[in-house]
């Protein structure tokens, strides 16, 4: 597929089965709503690259969507010596894939915890002439800064994070988080830069992507895990700017 069209496909295979995905899903997040009150800290392993996970920071590869994010990255979609930025990076996982073949990678999170956990997942991966953390809400740490490819792993679910949950519901929900990447995120891309998106089919937020003026966005990675399809977008700016749009919507 031409990467300068936008995508206009449908997902034929989310009706297929889907009292079993149901179940599956209600069984995902009561996992997840486990995991926000495990406060056990946790070693996890991302292709043998082992990843400290502290108590209060989203564990990217024990639920999924970090690491399905994070091996899309090679050889071919991280030039060498590219300029990374992680948004949300948690634990780092994405990181420090990308760290294999980049040369500077930026992880930012909102979640000081995150951030310190990022910090320490370089040093343990001996990645800390690389890659460098910081603290802040989106591009917020990276103000005038562009970069040549942009890993976001965004909250699925809008909402107001809940306190009682700490900073990991975060990871989970925001009023708009979402919507604000997509609208800042041209401004911090390098030319021929491109962001990389992980999906959820179940979120709140997708609509956003397709309603989004001027973007040109392909599937790089797509799998059906039963209880969710997870999908890797790549999104380019539109030739037109943000006013050319490609192709109206995608059906969800």
């Amino acid at each position: 597929m031409d990467p300068a069209v936008t995508e206009n496909r449908s997902r034929p295979s989310i009706g297929r089965w889907k009292w079993a995905r149901a179940l599956y899903r209600r069984t995902l997040r009561l996992r997840h709503g486990l995991w926000l009150y495990d406060a056990r800290l946790r070693v996890e392993y991302l292709d043998g690259a082992p990843l400290l996970v502290l108590p209060d920071v989203f564990d990217g590869i024990r639920l999924r969507t970090g690491a399905f994010l994070a091996r899309t990255l090679e050889a071919t979609t991280v030039p060498a010596g590219a300029q990374v930025l992680d948004l949300g990076t948690g634990s780092g996982v994405g990181a420090i894939r990308a760290a294999r073949w980049a040369g500077r990678v930026v992880a930012t999170d909102i979640n000081p915890e995150a951030a310190r956990c990022a910090q320490i997942n370089a040093l343990i991966n001996r990645l800390e002439q690389v890659i460098e953390t910081r603290v802040g809400d989106l591009f917020g740490p990276v103000q005038g800064e562009r970069f040549d490819l942009i890993l976001f792993n965004p909250p699925f679910y809008r909402g107001q994070p809940r306190r009682q949950r700490g900073w990991r519901d975060h990871a989970w929900r925001s009023p708009d988080a979402f919507d604000r990447f997509l609208d800042e995120f041209p401004a911090h891309l390098r030319e021929g830069g491109r962001a990389l998106v992980v999906l959820s089919s179940d979120n709140d937020i997708e609509q956003a992507l397709w309603a989004a003026q001027g973007l040109n966005v392909r599937t790089l990675r797509e799998q059906d895990f039963v209880n969710e399809i997870l999908t890797v977008y790549e999104i380019r700016v539109g030739d037109g700017g943000r006013g050319a749009h490609e192709a109206q919507g995608h059906p969800l």
